[in-house]
């Protein structure tokens, strides 16, 4: 059966670090209240209090809130009071694990098929994976320092300033 509690967590704490971290400090305070009072390290601060605390700003969070909490499987969930407060269904936990392990499992196999990998092979898919345009332009680049040392050894054209001296005459 979950067990539920009421709580004015006071948040004058907050006050007393420079104003730009004021809202991210309150909502540490109310996670470290629950934490201390609840006697779990899972929490789950919920959507109204969220809004509350950064309502006016990063610089003046509430002096206090009072706060609703149910405790369900070593989870704790926080809500405003008044506010309904959502908890997950068994379902949704499961469909939530499912997917969990599938990207650790997912994530194993590349590992492993990375560890088969020599670096001759890797350096091999590197260059595969490369879309087409990048290699044009790696082309280009390659090709651009060669004409420009060509053009470096023509002498300059003079003719311009010749015809500009001509006119100002």
């Amino acid at each position: 059966m979950p067990e539920e509690k009421v709580f004015t967590i006071p948040l004058r704490e907050a006050f007393e670090k420079q104003r730009r971290f004021r809202a991210k400090n309150a909502t540490n305070i109310i996670r470290n209240f629950l934490k201390k009072h609840m006697k779990t390290e899972s929490i789950k601060i919920g959507e109204s209090i969220n809004k509350s605390v950064w309502g006016k700003g990063i610089q003046n969070p509430p002096r206090k809130l009072r706060i609703h909490v149910v405790k369900e499987e070593n989870i704790v969930y926080a809500e405003l009071l008044g506010t309904e407060i959502k908890t997950p269904s068994a379902e949704e936990i499961k469909k939530k694990k499912e997917k969990e392990k599938e990207k650790k499992e997912k994530i194993k196999e590349e590992r492993k098929e990375r560890r088969k990998m020599t670096i001759q092979e890797e350096i091999e898919e590197e260059v595969k994976g490369k879309p087409k345009e990048v290699e044009k332009v790696e082309e280009k680049k390659e090709e651009k320092p060669s004409e420009k040392q060509e053009v470096s050894k023509e002498e300059p054209k003079t003719e311009p300033k010749e015809e500009k001296s001509e006119q100002q005459a």
